[in-house]
């Protein structure tokens, strides 16, 4: 069921009359052959199974998911017969009766060199750490995705919806070939996040056009978007002046409770940074206000800012260690989100006005 399940998330979700809703099926040498594509994306898998006669059939995938997690554990049965599928547990007291189609399944595309491999782990890591920026704005298609590339011995992957960046360069230390720099849009990268256990490798294609996985007994692509990604690293500061070191549990702490008040449109709250101390506060409002205070270690002149509190909560999540560091000149400028001591990874964030 974990593969049905894997290959709905390539399937088409506008129309479930399309043949891109459905999933393909084929039995061939004691394997299942499972594909899916919405002609953007595609996923293909096998799986081994008892088989006593081979053909191959398409039918609506969400149906077919439905019914086989309504099903208990045991040995499930599959027939095919003018154009039905029977669907039968071991004792034959469940039944169902699903329709098939005829129709010409898509073709999905072939890849069959130029692959290089990157462990799991590494891949996941990059992934964490820009996911969550990408813009889910479908009219800014140049920051639908994340950009990857590779200078030197390194990695990188970057996010950005335009009012906040995450950048993180990895090095690493195992060959990989050259490739230009590539946008992998946002679904795509969705998708592997959730697949990922951190285990193995992935063997990895990349050219201008396409990029693939394989990955254990599947592989899946995904149509390259060819817009370009905005210059990241005009936007990343340099040469901060300022910079208050926090524990991450104290700040992401107390952005919980705070914004449970918060404007639920603008979702900005307020710091007000001096003597060794940050106030987090929400704007009065007709749902009331929040406050708390938290310690961290900061020595410059008294500070007060305006952020939208999501864009600073979401790198905490994700970040290593016990303290992290935000670097600034000016309360109206991008300030840098860092972890404590410095790692591979950062987080630019634009404040909002204050009040």
């Amino acid at each position: 069921m974990n593969e049905i399940a894997n290959s709905a998330e390539f399937t088409s979700q506008k129309s479930n009359l399309s043949i891109t809703a459905n999933v393909y099926l084929e039995t061939r040498n004691d394997k299942l052959i499972i594909k899916a594509t919405d002609q953007k994306m595609g996923f293909s898998s096998e799986i081994a199974v008892s088989t006593e006669e081979e053909g191959h059939v398409s039918v609506k995938c969400e149906r077919f998911l439905n019914i086989l997690r309504s099903l208990p554990e045991e040995i499930i049965h599959f027939y095919d017969k003018d154009c039905q599928m029977m669907i039968t547990n071991d004792d034959n007291t469940i039944s169902f009766n699903l329709r098939t189609t005829q129709d010409d399944f898509p073709e999905l595309l072939q890849v069959d060199e130029a692959f290089f491999r990157i462990p799991k782990k590494i891949f996941g890591k990059l992934i964490d750490q820009t996911a969550f920026a990408v813009s889910q704005d479908e009219t800014k298609a140049y920051m639908n995705g994340t950009l990857f590339s590779k200078e030197d011995n390194c990695l990188i992957m970057v996010g950005t919806d335009g009012k906040r960046l995450s950048f993180i360069n990895q090095p690493v230390d195992f060959e990989i070939p050259d490739f230009d720099d590539v946008t992998i849009p946002r679904k795509f990268i969705n998708i592997i996040k959730s697949f990922n256990n951190n285990e193995g490798d992935y063997d990895i294609h990349i050219d201008q056009s396409i990029m693939m996985i394989r990955s254990s007994n599947c592989e899946y692509y995904t149509v390259l978007q060819n817009t370009p990604f905005p210059n990241y690293r005009k936007v990343i500061p340099t040469n901060m002046s300022n910079h208050c070191r926090i524990k991450i549990k104290d700040m992401d702490e107390a952005l919980k409770r705070v914004s449970l008040l918060v404007d639920s449109k603008f979702k900005r709250v307020v710091m007000q940074i001096e003597n060794e101390k940050i106030l987090i506060s929400t704007e009065e409002s007709d749902i009331g206000t929040a406050k708390e205070t938290i310690q961290c270690e900061f020595d410059g002149n008294p500070f007060i800012c305006a952020l939208n509190y999501l864009y600073l909560q979401a790198p905490l999540k994700v970040m290593d260690g016990e303290y992290f560091n935000i670097w600034f000149n000016d309360p109206t400028k991008a300030f840098v989100i860092k972890p404590d001591p410095e790692r591979e990874y950062l987080h630019v964030i634009m404040p909002m006005q204050v009040n």
